[in-house]
């Protein structure tokens, strides 16, 4: 974050007038905070963090004059010893232990060991050298012997997970929480030191109890978990990374199928299972860019998402043992090895494995809504629907008849389909609903649409990969998991063209263009659109795109937009007038681009730019298009939007003006001569002047009332 205090840095950000010896307001650089580099303040004994930028030599010497009151007739002056910091040991010396450890063990809990020191570490509470913090932060393990029995997952034991403190070896005071997995009576532990077994089970059949043999597992339940998987894509690939094993006793918690060895399910509660999500409606993506239809009249055509997500199993792998497969392609693989054969790995196996995923059911539902009015429209007469279909409910307790309204009133989107699909409505003319399920929805979740049938089992589908590491940690030999590792790194950020060094990729021979500069790291590809919040005006456009930095590879440092007036809006080569602006040259500094201006610009909280267009002709074809560039002057791929501005009957300002009057004139007690001075104003309006009234008002003061009703209300039916 941004910080100010106690020490007022922003005197670095901003310029020096030598003349005048002052400093103005605006800003020239900008800083970043790194977050575990800061020093102490003597004065406030509190810890700051600098701008990374700054270079902070402290001095750190005090020298306080106090006064002490002794009583009412005396009074005396004490010099304060005065005092000298030499070094950060110093300064932080002189704030003393962090903790007592003199007595219980300072405060900190089982084998963690007490430290007073604050320059060894800041919490006072440390796990002896070679043991790591469980995961509840409750006492230190060696992670490299035994479970976590903290892990969420019961350590990945089947049925008991164990705890023993055990001495150290080089000081015995101190010791080791070693956590491991045991059985109930009647079972041993199997060979995977995990899962139980009866004592009393025989082999079914002879040759069944040796060692388990790999399966497939693209046909066995969360089989998904066994092969690789691309974090970039953000899917599954189509080689077997992890070796699949079954046995007759993993079961899991309402599943009849048996699942392979090493695969920990923790079953999710009925009541925490079925989620809803209904988003706002909002401009739909597709028609802000590319070739813009807009109509002044009509407006934005909106879209909305509703989904329900059934997250039914967490599933976890603790056995990782590498697939027969995988094995054979690492071994194939050596120090001559080409970067095309680790790429061809990579694209079988995918560059990560899955270590903990859910599953679940999931249906999703997108409705296009022609405009704002339709949409509103749709839902009160849907609304109305539903309070008819409550009445004819059957007789409930209160309970059930809570949930059946909540699930019939708000979320059951079939009647607000066949609304959409113009069976019950003259003004659904262009609005539809497009829904898709995944996997088979459980009987017990009431949201669902297609709910299976209570004696067919639901079939979980993988939702979400919740934990992954990289392909590379699979390897045991150094050298081939460096290449493997370099081969990974080549392919997410240099496009398997190029080698990663620091934050950039350095291109291979064969991949420079025409122009000789590299193409292995493409440039981000910004689109260009509309504004989802500001419609265009008959003289004003407000256009807007994202801009992203990657952390390895180019760097947009400036964007181009061209500006072109076309005389036929499909025959682009017709351009009457064409003009072409930097963003950081020309837009932001004002110099050259009187009638663009920026009116966002990325910070923490967005990375939207976005840019107002002034002094256009009304009813006028425009196309304008973007471009990023890097350090060399490279280009991105261009992106477009073209538009035509409306009318120029409507004084968009002027507009403003009257919505602004009209609410002053409706807020509170409304006289019969305000109503007559509303009415006047509003009478004297054409009708597109009059949408624009409709529109700004809603924008600033819907809350207030919508201005259609807000106007019948205050004035009748005239």
């Amino acid at each position: 974050g941004f910080s100010s205090r106690p020490w007022p840095y922003t005197i670095f950000q901003r310029g020096f007038d030598l003349v005048l010896g002052e400093q103005p307001s605006d800003k020239i650089f900008r800083f970043t905070y790194t977050l575990g580099e800061g020093m102490w303040l003597p004065l406030s004994k509190s810890f700051v963090i600098p701008p990374a930028e700054l270079a902070i030599n402290p001095s750190a010497k005090c020298k306080t004059d106090m006064t002490v009151m002794e009583d009412a007739v005396e009074v005396r002056e004490e010099l304060m010893t005065s005092s000298s910091f030499d070094s950060l040991e110093v300064l932080l010396d002189s704030f003393g232990p962090v903790r007592d450890c003199s007595r219980d063990n300072g405060g900190c809990s089982k084998n963690f060991r007490c430290i007073s020191d604050r320059k060894l570490d800041s919490t006072g509470c440390v796990c002896p050298t070679g043991l790591s913090p469980m995961k509840d932060g409750t006492g230190c393990y060696d992670r490299h012997i035994g479970v976590d029995c903290s892990d969420g997952f019961n350590g990945g034991c089947e049925q008991l997970c164990l705890q023993q403190m055990v001495p150290l070896p080089e000081d015995p005071l101190l010791y080791n929480i070693l956590m491991f997995c045991g059985c109930i009576e009647d079972y041993k532990l199997g060979t995977d030191g995990r899962s139980c077994q009866l004592i009393s089970e025989s082999c079914p059949e002879p040759g069944d109890c040796g060692e388990p043999r790999e399966l497939p597992m693209n046909q066995t339940l969360f089989g998904e978990i066994f092969y690789g998987y691309n974090n970039h894509s953000q899917e599954g690939a189509a080689g077997q990374v992890l070796q699949g094993t079954v046995r007759q006793n993993n079961f899991a918690r309402g599943l009849e199928q048996q699942l392979p060895d090493g695969l920990v399910v923790a079953t999710v509660p009925l009541e925490n299972q079925c989620q809803e999500e209904l988003s706002d409606p909002t401009p739909d993506p597709e028609f802000l860019t590319g070739m813009v239809n807009f109509s002044e009249v009509s407006g934005y055509p909106l879209l909305q998402h509703w989904k329900v997500q059934s997250v039914m199993y967490h599933v976890r792998l603790n056995q990782l043992t590498i697939s027969q497969s995988f094995s054979n392609a690492l071994h194939s693989l050596d120090g001559a090895t080409s970067r095309g054969d680790f790429m061809a790995l990579l694209d079988q196996f995918g560059n990560h494995y899955i270590q903990e995923a859910v599953y679940g059911f999931e249906e999703s539902c997108s409705i296009w809504y022609p405009n704002r009015q339709v949409q509103r429209q749709l839902w009160l007469e849907y609304e109305d629907i539903s309070k008819a279909s409550k009445s004819q409910l059957p007789s409930l307790d209160t309970g059930d008849a809570e949930r059946s309204w909540c699930f019939l009133g708000d979320l059951d989107l079939l009647p607000l389909a066949q609304e959409l699909r113009g069976t019950g409505s003259r003004m659904a003319a262009g609005g539809r609903v497009e829904c898709r399920s995944r996997g088979r929805c459980p009987s017990s979740c009431p949201l669902c649409h297609v709910a299976s049938s209570p004696d067919v089992p639901a079939e979980p589908i993988l939702l979400e990969v919740t934990k992954a590491a990289p392909i590379y940690e699979l390897v045991t030999n150094n050298q081939t998991q460096r290449l493997l590792q370099e081969a990974t790194m080549s392919s997410l950020w240099c496009s398997g063209s190029g080698d990663v060094i620091e934050d950039w990729c350095r291109c291979d021979s064969s991949a420079f263009g025409a122009d000789g500069l590299p193409t292995c790291a493409p440039l981000p590809h910004p689109i260009l659109r509309l504004s989802t919040v500001h419609e265009p005006s008959s003289t004003l456009v407000v256009l807007e795109w994202g801009h992203s930095e990657p952390p390895i590879g180019v760097q947009i440092v400036d964007y181009l937009l061209r500006q072109e007036k076309v005389t036929d809006r499909m025959d682009h080569s017709k351009v009457e007038t064409e003009t072409v602006l930097s963003f950081v040259d020309d837009i932001i500094s004002g110099a050259k681009s009187p009638c663009a201006m920026p009116a966002q610009v990325p910070d923490r909280l967005s990375s939207t730019i976005s840019l107002i267009v002034r002094c256009l002709e009304p009813d006028t074809t425009y196309m304008f298009t973007l471009w990023g560039v890097d350090n060399t002057g490279r280009r991105s791929r261009s992106s477009d939007v073209t538009v035509k501005t409306p009318c120029p009957v409507v004084d968009d300002v002027k507009a403003q003006e009257i919505a602004d009057k009209i609410y002053n004139l409706f807020n509170g007690y409304t006289s019969g001569k305000e109503q007559q001075t509303a009415y006047n104003t509003l009478l004297d309006l054409g009708s597109p002047s009059l949408h624009r009234v409709l529109y700004h008002y809603n924008q600033h003061y819907e809350s207030f009332g919508e201005f259609t009703w807000r106007c019948e209300d205050e004035l009748g039916p005239r």
